[in-house]
């Protein structure tokens, strides 16, 4: 059977159905045990032997494999079932080509799509050189999972429970999402050891939040300094950035201590504890100054990747969007950080992004394009069967 024959099978009807499905099911993070058998029900029913592994009781990952003839590379598409709090979003309907609801298009969409691409190839015949994997996870919107289900997957790729060559994320918009900054959650302290005293006894110049503001206003140029260093042609500057600053426990006594919370976004090639660090030396003199103690410390964060754009498995998605689509794939690099951070430096496999949308991704009225779930499935298809080979 030709690809063009393969893609053409791919059903639009039988993609919305399953998208439908997915949204219908309640999955907030944590809660993801019912929508875990739906799928794995979806994935029984074209055929698949399904791996399921268990992250906590009643929430599992589920693994399934389209063994390929054992000497080519393989591939896994991979997303999460998942979801934000459903919040203001509308239960799912449809209307037109679009299916509304909360993950439909982050990400219930996507993995129908990436089932759909497997059920097309598993039903063609066509039988691959490499093994193609399909993975779903639990455990990645809310901070509460501590993202348990992508590293359950990291723990099962180390320790050969599941392999690949490279990992194909279903998610995001229809472009090569090939690079993320790295990312964290930072808390800036200051701290006094004269203790509270009645501010009409203290110089304003001697006040511990004078010298917050001086943090701040210093925090603004390093901004300035990042958006005139190296940009990344894809992603463009590094970031920092405050969203929380307290401080002082009465309208009339100065503070013990002031804290900030931020976060800091910077490109491959340092760590965390590197970046952590010269936020430290950046801010070290202001406190010095004001003799006050400084602490910089990190809540949590990830470590930057980068898929190189003439990587196989990338090449192999962008000729298959040029086929489908009829143009040429754009390749992104964004600010904002996925499981692909997680991945890449935790099972050392290759990761990259290509999803049907994600424009109202988290949105009160989130939907997706039926149109586009067929065109991602045809497009996973076909860059399948041109990275695993063909036997």
């Amino acid at each position: 059977m030709s690809n063009e024959q393969i893609i053409a099978a791919v059903d639009v009807e039988w993609i919305a159905a399953r998208t439908r499905e997915l949204v219908e099911v309640f999955s907030v993070t944590m809660a993801e045990t019912a929508v875990c058998g739906v799928y794995e029900g979806m994935m029984r029913d074209i055929g698949l032997e399904v791996d399921v592994r268990e992250v906590s009781p009643g929430r599992n990952n589920l693994y399934a494999k389209l063994s390929g003839a054992g000497d080519g590379p393989a591939l896994m598409l991979n997303g999460h079932l998942d979801t934000i709090p459903v919040g203001n979003c509308p239960p799912c309907y449809r209307e037109g080509n679009r299916i509304y609801g909360r993950g439909a298009t982050d990400m219930k969409g996507g993995m129908a799509a990436a089932l759909a691409a497997v059920k097309a190839i598993k039903e063609s015949g066509v039988q691959l050189q490499g093994d193609l994997w399909l993975t779903a996870v639990v455990g990645h919107e809310e901070p509460e999972a501590k993202k348990d289900g992508p590293r359950a997957l990291i723990t099962d790729l180390n320790n050969q429970r599941v392999s690949a060559d490279r990992i194909l994320i279903v998610e995001g918009r229809d472009a090569l999402w090939v690079m993320s900054m790295g990312s964290m959650v930072f808390t800036i302290v200051l701290e006094s050891s004269e203790g509270g005293k009645h501010t009409q006894y203290v110089p304003f110049a001697d006040n511990p939040l004078r010298y917050v503001g001086e943090l701040i206003q210093r925090i603004y140029q390093f901004q300035i300094e990042l958006d005139g260093g190296s940009l990344h042609p894809l992603a463009g500057a590094e970031r920092i950035d405050l969203g929380m600053v307290s401080g002082g426990d009465y309208f009339n006594r100065t503070p013990l201590s002031c804290t900030l919370t931020g976060t800091r976004r910077w490109l491959p090639g340092r760590n965390a504890e590197q970046v952590l660090a010269e936020l430290q030396a950046l801010l070290e003199p202001i406190a010095t100054a004001g003799n006050l103690a400084l602490r910089v410390e990190m809540e949590h964060q990830r470590e930057p990747f980068e898929t190189s754009a003439e990587d196989g498995a990338v090449q192999a998605v962008r000729r298959a969007h040029g086929v489908v689509v009829g143009a040429d794939a754009e390749f992104v690099g964004l600010r904002i950080v996925g499981d692909a951070n997680l991945y890449v430096h935790g099972s050392g496999v290759a990761t990259f992004y290509y999803g049907p949308s994600n424009e109202t991704a988290h949105a009160d009225l989130e939907w997706v394009d039926i149109g586009r779930l067929q065109q991602a499935a045809q497009v996973y298809v076909l860059a399948a069967v041109d990275y695993c080979g063909r036997a």
